[in-house]
């Protein structure tokens, strides 16, 4: 293992514990079922938990998006970020990449929205020009743990690719899409995924009190809630992703994008590997969200010279990006008055790069 692994600065260093808990967060929907299958103390899984997120390394619940009848839509545009956005939009990036066009500099805008199935036509409409590239995700897949090219070193106590898996996860990458008709989600049931999306494990006491602090409306009885996470939220969970970050000063994060038939399986084959944060993909298109130290590159190159794809506009580097919520206020309010999802016009996000 290259010597820059033991530098803490470039790597996700762990104790066995925490590695542990990590391991077993994205098959569990409770903090005793990882305690169960981590085979440790409750209050142990507790106290790890705590110290992961004061680390800024933590565990969002991942829903059946079919079933809710959203998608994640990624738009690249010529040029640096807009004055504003259409409601949907979760996280803008500037970035830099090679210049395509005679004239036009190499900077970019991409948008990464998180918008209903039925207004996907409206948000990229909204912009008010044509992207230069767009994924309509089928698919959104997030980096666990438990991925097939990811190990833990015990010996230095660090994450690492695991490259001698690489063929059987390309294999297993080239299973198909499976696309599932939506099913009805009310105001009750989305907001408890919002929050669930937030932290995996947000108690239901804690999304009762937050409903009228973050959207103004008053929230339901608390044994009404109940019932719509038990018969209604639980059946949508598919996973837990585990996010975090090394420090962009010394590793910048990425943006891959793929062109071609087999998009979907080196965008998928990726982020079984550490550092390979997300990744976005239909049959044709695909893209992932990196942040790979120099010891993990050969990971990429190695699945790119198995796997054939187009990368028409190469590798982006991300010079900075901004979050925002995909659901406000008065979106929620719509919503719960009308049933269904505002347009993205509804309401636009005013933005100012600082």
């Amino acid at each position: 293992m290259p010597p820059e692994v033991l530098n803490c600065g470039i790597s996700l260093k762990l104790s066995l514990n925490e590695w542990k808990v990590l391991y077993y967060a994205p098959t569990s929907n409770t903090l005793s079922k990882i305690s169960e299958q981590a085979k440790l103390p409750y209050s142990t899984v507790i106290d790890i938990i705590r110290r992961l997120q004061e680390s800024k390394i933590s565990m969002h619940f991942v829903p059946n998006l079919g079933l809710m009848g959203l998608k994640y839509v990624f738009l690249l545009f010529p040029g640096p970020p807009f004055r504003e956005y259409p409601l949907y939009t979760l996280r803008i990036y500037r970035l830099i990449g090679k210049q395509i066009f005679p004239g036009i500099t190499g900077l970019y805008t991409g948008v990464l929205g998180l918008v209903p199935e039925s207004q996907v036509s409206n948000y990229v409409k909204s912009f008010g020009m044509q992207p230069e590239f767009q994924i309509v995700g089928e698919e959104y897949k997030h980096w666990t743990p438990n991925g097939k090219l990811t190990r833990y070193d015990t010996a230095l106590g660090v994450v690492v690719p695991d490259i001698e898996n690489i063929d059987d996860a390309i294999l297993t990458s080239m299973s198909p899409i499976i696309r599932q008709e939506r099913k009805w989600i009310d105001w009750i049931d989305l907001l408890i995924v919002y929050f669930k999306m937030k932290y995996a494990y947000t108690k239901l006491s804690e999304v009762h009190s937050s409903i009228r602090r973050v959207f103004g409306i008053d929230p339901p009885s608390r044994q009404l809630m109940s019932y719509h996470y038990r018969s209604h939220v639980a059946p949508l969970w598919t996973y837990n992703s585990v996010s975090y970050e090394l420090p962009k000063t010394s590793v910048p994060e990425k943006i891959y994008i793929f062109k071609g038939p087999h998009s979907k399986v080196i965008t998928r084959t990726l982020v079984e590997a550490p550092f390979f944060l997300e990744g976005l993909y239909s049959e044709d298109t695909g893209l992932v969200v990196g942040q790979p130290p120099s010891y993990v590159e050969p990971i990429f190159y190695t699945v790119l010279s198995k796997v054939n794809v187009e990368m028409p506009i190469g590798i982006l580097l991300v010079e900075k990006s901004w979050n925002f919520e995909w659901l406000t206020q008065d979106a929620v309010k719509y919503y719960k008055e009308n049933s269904e999802h505002p347009d993205p016009s509804f309401q636009r996000i005013k933005f100012e790069e600082k």
